[in-house]
């Protein structure tokens, strides 16, 4: 699940200006890591799809079935609702259009917080009312999991 790091610490020596050694550190990828998407219109569907360009395995879901045909076709397992994608992944990322969608994603009958794992890394592209994100966050933090506002702002190209 975690990311393997092998090569050695950064040290750089400095005497008298000159640099006398230097190493370099490297990061090598054991396995990728499952990633939970909740969200494929027009910004979560490229994001979900650049994942899986990069090899990770993508576990998604949308409101509107005919939205996740095009990564499914690209290898993204398709569940029924949130809380599906909450109990096959613990690194969830949704990219919603409203703070009422990402309440109903979050809390509602089928939501994230229904069957989160502790220590599940909850990230919530949508751009809405920051209360709603601090709201989600104390939620989250109640069942173990960390929620991370990190929202994104712009267009489709």
């Amino acid at each position: 699940m975690a990311a393997v790091l092998r090569g050695s610490v950064c040290l750089v020596g400095r005497y008298r200006k000159h640099v006398d050694f230097a190493c370099v550190f490297t990061r090598s990828m054991a396995s990728k890591t499952q990633v939970g998407f909740v969200g494929l219109g027009n910004m979560g569907n490229p994001m979900a799809k650049n994942l899986l360009k990069h090899g990770y395995p993508v576990i998604a879901t949308d409101v509107f079935p005919e939205s996740c045909k095009e990564v499914q076709e690209l290898g993204a397992q398709i569940v029924d609702n949130p809380a599906e994608v909450a109990d096959k992944a613990d690194r969830i990322i949704t990219m919603l259009p409203s703070s009422p969608n990402v309440i109903d994603v979050y809390t509602g009958p089928n939501g994230i917080l229904k069957k989160v794992k502790r220590g599940s890394l909850l990230i919530d592209s949508s751009t809405i009312d920051p209360a709603v994100s601090k709201e989600m966050a104390g939620a989250a933090e109640n069942l173990g999991a960390v929620f991370m506002d990190a929202p994104v702002s712009g267009g489709t190209l």
